[in-house]
């Protein structure tokens, strides 16, 4: 089935059905998403939660399968209204949307399961779960802090510096530093006479590009070995100390130790550089592609633009202007198609709702900026920051995104200015002590 289709069958009749004709659909069409959808809703509303989640679930899997996991996501939001502490639900989304790319709802959802309780029931469990997520989020420091944070409860300091070190890479590349260093500077705390735990501890420092943290941890480890002679090994640990202090970061070798870094220089020092890879032959000259002509292009383009006509026309017919959620979810599937003016004008439609204000304004928003027009893109922000109707933290992302909006069209000021207002008002907010603190600079 192809996409126009798909979304055509979205729309299809919306009449009252009962379960044994919405059971019926799903018989003669097990493979169709849409069907089971209806079923699985329509159990829900009769009380059958039970029933009607797994006709959601087949629905998502199927979804995603066939190539719409926005479709899928939707889904997955539904059965989690109805069945909120389910884990393998969350794991599925947060999934869903980390490779959909959109690591910003993924980490929304990770914060909220992060501070629940009497979600797990146990913190091998906890464990688990975020153990998965740090699979599904690999460019997100997030799991990895969590599971520290599991570790740290049970005393286990070693294993939350292990979790602290794999967290460095995305830490860096994110600039989620609020949240690293806060963690890294209650094990320092706690471990104050454990060298073996300090150790670690000044290179992250270090890694994370906070030299000033980490050299004086550092300098006391070398102090301690040079209190019991052991001379050999302070020179060695004196010569990476003083590489530190002049600039170099242990992050080149993924090193977190005086012993790690001095074993991985003497491996880099004697391995062999590779031989130079032997010439290319000559490729054949590739024989010129065939000329489209204009006839077949422009069929082609009239065969798009009739589809696309016949399903607005039915859009328009079946659900108009009331239903501004599914318009919405229109807008997104036209923004996957390369459709940006038919997304705009569906986001458009769709900031009427006030619960859809922030979400449309945010597509519209990013549907103009991929066209060039980041003027239009910023004035959009603008006009849902100046409604009134969002919240403290909506307008707060409102304004994050367009800082960040501004940074993409090189306004670096202007972006600096909200960067610098956000890190003051919500220093824990994403990264924006981190995007502060370069425009402050």
């Amino acid at each position: 089935m192809g996409f126009l289709d798909s979304i055509k069958k979205a729309f299809s009749s919306r009449e009252d059905e009962d379960r044994a004709s919405l059971s019926r659909k799903v018989q003669a069409s097990p493979n169709d998403p849409q069907a089971r959808q209806k079923l699985g809703i329509f159990l829900m509303r009769t009380g059958e939660v039970v029933e009607g989640l797994d006709q959601l679930a087949r629905a998502a899997v199927i979804y995603e399968k066939d190539g719409f996991a926005g479709k899928a996501i939707a889904v997955l939001r539904q059965m989690l209204k109805h069945d909120p502490k389910n884990n393998d639900f969350q794991k599925w989304l947060i999934r869903l949307l980390a490779a959909e790319g959109l690591s910003a709802d993924a980490q929304a959802e990770l914060r909220k399961i992060a501070v629940e309780t009497g979600r797990f029931t146990s913190e091998e469990q906890r464990l688990e779960f975020f153990r998965h997520m740090a699979e599904y989020m690999r460019g997100n420091p997030l799991p990895h802090l969590y599971i520290a944070d599991v570790f740290r409860g049970q005393k286990k300091w070693m294993e939350v510096v292990t979790e602290l070190t794999k967290a460095v890479p995305s830490t860096v590349s994110s600039g989620m530093y609020a949240e690293f260093t806060e963690r890294l500077r209650a094990v320092a705390g706690q471990a104050e006479k454990d060298l073996s735990i300090l150790e670690p501890c000044g290179f992250l420092w270090v890694a994370v590009g906070m030299p000033d943290e980490g050299v004086p941890i550092l300098s006391r480890v070398v102090r301690h070995e040079e209190e019991f002679g052991h001379k050999d090994r302070v020179a060695e640990m004196r010569e990476i100390l003083q590489s530190i202090r002049g600039g170099w970061n242990p992050m080149e070798l993924q090193a977190f130790s005086f012993a790690e870094v001095a074993r991985k220089r003497a491996e880099a020092a004697t391995t062999p550089e590779p031989p130079p890879p032997p010439p290319k032959a000559a490729a054949p000259p590739e024989p010129p592609p065939k000329a489209e002509t204009d006839e077949e292009s422009g069929d082609e383009a009239d065969l798009v633009r009739d589809a696309l006509g016949r399903l607005q026309a039915k859009v328009h017919e079946e659900i108009g202007d009331s239903d501004l959620e599914t318009r919405y979810n229109l807008g997104i599937a036209y923004k996957e198609m390369g459709l940006h003016e038919e997304a705009v004008k569906e986001f458009r439609l769709s900031m009427r709702s006030p619960g859809l204000l922030v979400g449309a304004s945010s597509m519209l928003a990013d549907t103009l900026m991929e066209t060039g027009d980041a003027e239009g893109a910023i004035a959009v922000l603008d006009e849902a920051l100046g409604g009134g109707e969002a919240t403290k933290e909506q307008r707060r992302d409102l304004d994050y995104h367009k800082a960040v909006l501004f940074s993409r069209a090189g306004r670096e000021g202007e972006a600096g200015k909200i960067f610098v207002a956000l890190a003051e008002e919500f220093p824990g907010y994403r990264d924006v002590v981190a995007r502060a603190k370069q425009h402050r600079a």
